[in-house]
């Protein structure tokens, strides 16, 4: 689905084009531009044409809500997510359709596979059901021209979980990404460990992490939420004068299936780990596989922290310790604050959340601090 054109949809009054602009430009009555646009009904190949013409050069989307036509709101916002079956998004999206729905908002959710052009399209589709405004999580890119041409056109849109470099001007709402695996090392520290070995899909140098350390919270930010997470790690690390080793980070795909392979390959070596964490739900859940595989008793052999509190971390024995992340009311503030960006409150920050260490069994203290 590559190519896709964004074109404008503003009036030359600022507002989305309506039927009766097009009627306007194409020189022709409301009616006669409605059954060109509908195929519905005859008109001659001129008004035809015409209004074609003026309906592509105003961006014209046809509103598929006669409701809304009459009242210039559906009611309705969307949201888009790379994943509706990560436990993360799928607790964002639980808060943010209750926050929606008792606000009066019907829902409507796409998810992208993590894939720039669907996300695109889903774009596209939520602009021409001419929704209220859009929540987003973007896609591992660095950058998304189908967003940053609905900002200028005067959508109102809300980040979720990242920014992109050039879209400053949208609220986020977010996670502190860095500060969340800050609480997960220092955990680990506190315990006595500095071997501690990372499992992320971020990949950096020694030299690389320096540098990003000295970035200010706007410009971390900016940083894919798997490379803040390592800069946390690192920032935790510093903090207690420990160096930061390239060779214990374990740097794996966002899939179970591969991730587990690559830390079970990680095991194997002749590291010097007493710890590891991993940094999302996908990578704890491929680590503790891993273990399991090869015998890797927790945290006997190995201390571990995930991230993303799961069922199956109350399941095995010890129960993991793990950074939980605030999933739902995230979602939840999302929705607030796209609401409050329809009703163009103009007093809408940048939101981030907090999230919290939940200690449990699988953490050994090696040399208590």
């Amino acid at each position: 689905m590559t190519g896709i054109t964004v074109r404008s949809t503003m009036s030359r009054k600022g507002s989305p084009a309506t039927i009766i602009d097009v009627a306007k430009a194409a020189g022709v009555s409301k009616s006669a531009a409605a059954r060109v646009l509908s195929n519905n009904g005859s008109a001659s190949a001129r008004t035809r044409m015409a209004v074609l013409d003026a309906a592509a050069r105003l961006g014209y989307r046809p509103n598929q809500l006669a409701k809304a036509m009459k009242a210039g709101s559906t009611q309705s916002i969307g949201i888009v997510v790379p994943d509706v079956a990560n436990p993360f998004f799928s607790s964002v999206l639980s808060g943010f359709s209750a926050a929606a729905r008792s606000a009066g908002f019907e829902v409507i959710v796409m998810s992208t596979d993590n894939t720039a052009d669907i996300e695109a399209r889903s774009l596209e589709l939520l602009a021409e059901k001419r929704v209220d405004g859009i929540a987003v999580a973007p896609a591992l890119t660095d950058a998304s021209p189908t967003i940053e041409q609905l900002r200028s056109e005067g959508l109102p849109l809300v980040l979720i979980d990242r920014r992109l470099p050039n879209l400053g001007a949208i609220p986020l709402v977010s996670m502190d990404h860095a500060a969340a695996t800050e609480l997960a090392t220092q955990a680990l520290i506190t315990s006595g460990h500095s071997d501690i070995a990372i499992v992320t899909e971020a990949r950096a140098t020694a030299s690389e992490i320096t540098e990003l350390l000295d970035l200010d919270d706007h410009a971390t930010s900016l940083l894919r939420p798997s490379m803040q997470r390592l800069v946390g790690h690192a920032r935790a690390l510093r903090a207690h004068d420990i160096a930061f080793d390239e060779s214990l980070v374990v740097t794996a795909p966002y899939d179970r299936e591969q991730a587990a392979v690559v830390v079970a390959d990680f095991l194997r070596t002749d590291h010097h780990a007493t710890a590891i964490h991993g940094t999302n739900a996908i990578l704890s859940y491929a680590s503790y596989r891993a273990f399991k595989q090869l015998g890797v008793v927790i945290p006997d052999d190995l201390s571990f922290v995930g991230f993303d509190d799961q069922d199956w971390m109350l399941l095995v024995h010890p129960a993991v310790t793990v950074v939980g992340q605030a999933a739902r009311e995230l979602g939840e503030a999302a929705a607030q604050t796209l609401i409050q960006r329809i009703a163009q409150d103009t007093d809408v920050h940048d939101v981030f959340l907090s999230a919290r260490l939940i200690e449990r069994g699988s953490i050994r203290e090696v040399n208590p601090a």
